[in-house]
């Protein structure tokens, strides 16, 4: 999915229906009336009706550079990551950079509280699979919420 644009929602699907559409609180539109989340105390933001039409939040950015890898292996990692962070509250980034003297990428994951994380992914282990990163991620960042 990558980054939305400015003052464009991002549909999240699960199960092959929507389920809610992510929009920074930034870009809330003024005739919205913002509510609580009980379960995880972020917002939501719901029109007439009390009916859920937004549920912010949440942004997943990756960032890749220097690595190499072709567009479809790249959009793939890009996918599998943000797939991982998807239910997760708060602002979530993961660069995730090469180097051309060696098959090393540097993973960096910051998060909400202060949540920093970095990785040394090799590709002679097989960790610039896209999986193999989707694995580590999730592992990275278990019980955060």
């Amino acid at each position: 999915m990558g980054r939305p644009q400015l003052g464009f929602p991002r549909l999240r699907l699960a199960v092959g229906r929507a389920t809610g559409i992510t929009i920074g609180p930034d870009h809330t539109p003024p005739w919205v009336t913002v509510r609580q989340n009980p379960r995880t105390g972020g917002a939501w933001f719901a029109g007439a009706g009390g009916a859920v039409i937004f549920s912010g939040g949440m942004a997943v950015s990756v960032e890749m550079y220097n690595t190499g890898c072709v567009p479809a292996v790249k959009s793939e990692i890009v996918a599998l990551i943000e797939h991982v962070l998807a239910d997760r509250f708060g602002d979530w980034r993961v660069s995730i950079i090469g180097s051309r003297g060696s098959d090393r990428w540097e993973m960096k994951i910051t998060g909400p509280n202060a949540f920093e994380r970095s990785y040394t992914l090799e590709g002679t282990a097989g960790e610039h699979e896209a999986r193999a990163i989707a694995v580590l991620v999730a592992r990275m960042v278990a019980g955060r919420s």
